[in-house]
């Protein structure tokens, strides 16, 4: 049964130049309707799961991140290869909710671009985090040389600069995007 949000989150996801792609073990014809009625443009039907695995590490031979989104027993090898994986959780397999990253456990489809949102923003954050880091570093390091900076004055920099990136990440908690 189709999901009624599942083209709205479709359609989210185009928005962020994210990829859809289903791989099913359901038929064609019947993959090929589904994937029409949500716009996604790539099917990959009748899959064993073997099959889901190697159309996976085929897409991250690309140079493509993908997470899987899956419930079945048949979804965990898939789920369990992919750069990150979410598992249905309410109404999914222990052994996907097991092998996933992240399961949902409202078995809400709509949260994952917010998903996708909140994972960008942490490694934009995480990024930016190291940066102001180093810089910090480099600049006390200099200081230091220069005879500018003592020993105390040095700890109390770099104890600055680990909270400045506690607080930066403290700004994650919480996040609205719309």
């Amino acid at each position: 049964m189709l999901r009624p949000e599942a083209a709205e989150m479709i359609s989210q996801l185009g928005k962020m130049q994210t990829k859809a792609v289903l791989l099913t073990g359901d038929n064609q014809k019947t993959a090929d309707y589904f994937a029409k009625k949500v716009g996604i443009p790539e099917v990959k039907a009748e899959l064993l799961p073997e099959e889901k695995v190697e159309s996976i590490v085929k897409l991250q031979g690309e140079n493509r991140n993908v997470c899987m989104i899956g419930d079945g027993v048949n979804d965990a090898p898939a789920l369990k290869t992919a750069d990150a994986s979410v598992a249905m959780g309410s109404m999914g397999s222990d052994i996907a909710i097991e092998a996933a990253d992240i399961a949902l456990m409202s078995d809400d489809i709509s949260k994952i671009p917010y998903l996708k949102r909140l994972s960008n923003a942490t490694v934009n954050t995480i990024k930016f985090s190291i940066t102001l880091s180093m810089c910090i570093n480099l600049a006390a390091v200099t200081l230091s040389v220069l005879g500018l900076l003592n020993p105390t004055t040095g700890a109390l920099v770099h104890n600055a600069g680990s909270c400045f990136v506690v607080l930066i990440a403290a700004l994650l908690y919480d996040r609205k995007f719309e």
